[in-house]
């Protein structure tokens, strides 16, 4: 059994679990759709020279905490895939609650000198991305708002899962925050790489169609350009091909995707620092995050160029 599978059966083992058909169906079907970052325990880990065995409930809480925020992301999004239309909107609640409260219940019990700080690690993730979720709601149009919204949503669930592999790895408390920070800095990158994707999608992402501002967006509305009057024009039309086109090349004569680029860049460069600095045994599962983060940028000049 590998070791997803046996932070899985964690879940499906606590008691609560098995007399709630509910909750045990949700648990079972994390099997087979591994969150993203499940392995950021796993990652922290190997860098500290950790025994893998301990980060079973690491990596489960962490797969509770995720699928607690989609269900509640997913009713304020008023996402029409949403688990809630299957649901009903009160039992996707109450079933988001119940997986914060798993997670919880499952570091406590995890025999850890350091479960206390582990289970206020899953609390402090769950109130700053609340926090966020609620700032993503209103829509707010200012770069400062995009960036405040990325750090309380996006960097949140990365810097835990760093942090809470180093807390079952062994690490003293101000080793993990280190793994953390780096974790928090890798959550804005993948931000802005997300939204670089979506703005550049055919057809048109939803973020388009619902008239959010992911970052490129964002510059191609605010920023100071020739073509800014056609692009807010066009907003409204995407769901036309040749509309999307249109505002998809603005996007990239405006500046906006390469100012884009440049904070990725940017932020990668920083987070290489970061980690130049955090004494590990082995570095490489962490600069495997970094690399990754960076082979898209190369696919996407590619793309664009073509």
């Amino acid at each position: 059994m590998d070791i997803y599978s046996q932070a899985i059966q964690l879940l499906l083992d606590h008691p609560q679990t098995q007399r709630w058909p509910q909750l045990q169906e949700t648990c079972t079907r994390a099997l087979g759709h591994k969150p993203i970052a499940w392995d950021f325990p796993l990652r922290a880990c190997r860098a500290l020279g950790g025994t893998q065995a301990a980060i079973a409930p690491a990596i489960a809480a962490l797969t509770c905490a995720h699928m607690s925020l989609i269900l509640v992301d997913d009713l304020l999004d008023e996402d029409p895939r949403g688990a809630y239309h299957q649901l009903g909107v009160g039992q996707a609640a109450n079933l988001a609650q119940a997986l914060f409260g798993l997670a919880l219940d499952v570091l406590e019990t995890a025999g850890s000198p350091s479960g206390v700080l582990a289970a206020a690690a899953i609390g402090r993730l769950q109130l700053h991305t609340a926090y966020g979720q609620d700032l993503d709601a209103q829509n707010l149009r200012s770069e400062e708002a995009y960036w405040q919204v990325a750090r309380a949503k996006s960097s949140p669930y990365f810097a835990t899962g760093l942090y809470l592999g180093a807390l079952f790895a062994g690490a003293e408390a101000g080793l993990a925050k280190q793994l953390h920070d780096f974790g928090a800095l890798f959550g804005e990158m993948l931000q802005i790489h997300d939204d670089l994707n979506d703005c550049l999608a055919v057809p048109a992402n939803v973020d388009w169609l619902q008239g959010r501002a992911p970052l490129p967006i964002l510059y191609a509305e605010l920023a100071p350009h020739a073509q800014q009057a056609r692009f807010m024009e066009l907003r409204g039309e995407v769901s036309d091909p040749a509309a999307l086109q249109e505002a998809q090349s603005i996007l990239v004569s405006s500046g906006a995707i390469s100012y884009c680029v440049s904070e990725l860049v940017r932020r990668h460069s920083q987070a290489g620092e970061q980690l130049a600095g955090i004494p590990l045994r082995d570095s490489r599962p962490l600069e495997e995050l970094l690399d990754q983060m960076i082979a898209p940028v190369r696919h996407l000049f590619e793309r664009v160029a073509s």
